[in-house]
């Protein structure tokens, strides 16, 4: 035993300007030894046991937070926290962690199984958007081509928004064009060429407020900065809308007597 004891000291005994020893005392605090108390310490303890401070799993990710059992640089610090993929094991560095003291490494270690609960939350969340956004695009190209006629050009930009050129005019001959976006609670619809305020809002006040407002109920569009826009709940209003709004767009360029 007391040869053991001290091949164990002399491995251990590395240039104290380059490591320190620490052991875990009663208390939980981190105390800087000697190589040959800390030699001690590490045979008349289960160090693997007495050096974890937490350990739980979260889905697929596993999070350990321990004390540093090996002699390192003055400068690390004896408490970490880090995290896995399961069942591969693979690390996960963005929650990887340092703490100074027992009560931090508790703290942190939760504060790592929180932070992890949140992002796995949003990672559910943006899935379920991805998904549900893929699957309204293709609601809206069924609905765009099943109720409106060949002359409604659609234009696809991307899997939640399409832009729709319409064969109704503008006063200067210029033909409406209607850009319809796919979101988490409906469409919304709106003047592609004239989106924000600017010649819309101009040409809305030009015209009386009673003109605006009986065209916007009839039709069922609403006027938000200064733009004509038309709000569907799902993709069986989509037809209505986009006609809806078409005829909006162009009776007020003819109104406004529009010639730009």
């Amino acid at each position: 035993m007391l040869n053991r004891f001290r091949d164990l000291v002399k491995r251990l005994e590395l240039p104290q300007e380059e490591v320190v020893y620490r052991i875990i005392d009663e208390e939980f605090n981190a105390v800087e030894v000697t190589a040959a108390q800390y030699g001690i310490w590490r045979m008349q303890n289960d160090v693997t046991k007495r050096a974890v401070v937490g350990q739980d799993t979260i889905g697929n990710v596993m999070v350990r937070t321990t004390f540093t059992i090996m002699p390192e640089n003055r400068g690390y610090k004896p408490f970490g926290s880090s995290a896995y993929e399961m069942p591969q094991y693979d690390p996960l560095t963005q929650y990887s962690q340092r703490y100074d003291t027992w009560r931090e490494a508790e703290q942190g270690h939760r504060g790592t199984l929180e932070r992890i609960r949140r992002d796995n939350a949003t990672a559910r969340t943006s899935e379920r958007r991805a998904e549900a956004l893929a699957g309204t695009a293709g609601e809206v190209r069924l609905a765009i081509t099943a109720d409106l006629p060949a002359m409604f050009h659609v234009n696809v930009l991307s899997e939640s928004e399409v832009t729709i050129l319409t064969p109704l005019a503008r006063a200067d001959g210029t033909l409406v064009e209607l850009s319809v976006s796919a979101g988490e609670h409906g469409f919304t619809l709106a003047d592609a060429s004239r989106p924000t305020l600017g010649d819309s809002g101009a040409t809305l006040e030009r015209l009386e407020g009673r003109q605006v407002e009986r065209m916007t109920k009839a039709l069922g569009v609403s006027v938000e900065s200064g733009a004509l826009v038309f709000k569907a709940d799902d993709a069986s209003e989509l037809g209505r809308a986009i006609i809806g709004l078409a005829q909006a767009v162009a009776w007020l360029s003819l109104m406004a007597g529009d010639k730009s």
